[in-house]
């Protein structure tokens, strides 16, 4: 069951993110000694990222990765990572460790072992936080229901535990790789930011129909095991 948290200002959205995020990291501190979080890209955690960099957080036990990330040079401005970089580990938060989801190789499909690998030693599972967007095709982290049936299968029901896949939509001027749906999963919290009157009746549609690969976030509102918060607000936050 989805919980919908619905604010009309997005700076009350963007604070109210802000501590939750803080809450369950200080908590996962405080009784584990560590704390992991995935964070999304796009227009909305800029603002989020920055806001979290100057709290004051034992941010050295702090592990974050990524949902997703276009396959791009860290350096190019498509980057999810270079987001993360630039405005998130930076201030009070330059101390936490980041895994990332690229490889120097060529293409994201020869890259998955060895990231699947990585995120399994370098990151404490389950994850304490995953933070995704959505699409307005209902796309969640990278999988795209236009991507091909068979690579997004991969993203959904990997068949050999894979925590990442490769994805190549339409919708897509790169390749992407992602956090396969187990990996998401494998977490204690689920928050889904959306922002816009578009953007909710794209959730409408999701939390309403049935067909995972028609609106691949139906597989995260739907299920029931992990809290999903669905974190919505009428405009971008302006602080």
């Amino acid at each position: 069951m989805t919980n919908e948290r619905i604010f009309q200002s997005g700076d009350d959205m963007l604070a109210a993110m802000v501590k939750e995020t803080v809450d369950r990291l200080e908590f996962a501190i405080a009784t584990r000694g560590h704390a992991s979080i995935a964070v999304a890209g796009g227009r909305f955690p800029k603002p989020l990222f920055e806001k979290l960099s100057t709290v004051k957080l034992d941010w050295s036990k702090v592990t974050v990765t990524l949902g997703d990330d276009r396959w791009v040079g860290l350096d190019d401005d498509q980057s999810n990572e270079k987001l993360v970089r630039d405005h998130f580990l930076i201030n009070e938060a330059q101390h936490a460790r980041l895994v990332s989801l690229k490889t120097n190789d060529t293409n994201p499909e020869d890259a998955i072992a060895t990231v699947t690998s990585r995120l399994r030693t370098d990151v404490h599972w389950p994850l304490d936080i995953v933070y995704l967007g959505m699409g307005d095709d209902g796309h969640t982290a990278s999988l795209f229901p236009s991507s091909a049936p068979d690579a997004l299968a991969k993203g959904l029901y990997p068949e050999h535990g894979e925590l990442v896949a490769a994805a190549r939509p339409t919708a897509s001027p790169v390749p992407r790789i992602s956090l396969t749906l187990p990996a998401i999963l494998n977490a204690r919290y689920i928050g889904i930011h959306i922002t816009g009157q578009s953007k909710w009746s794209t959730f409408e549609t999701a939390k309403n129909g049935t067909k995972i690969e028609e609106m691949p976030v139906r597989a995260i509102l739907q299920q029931t095991d992990i809290p999903v918060d669905l974190w919505w607000s009428a405009e971008n936050p302006k602080g």
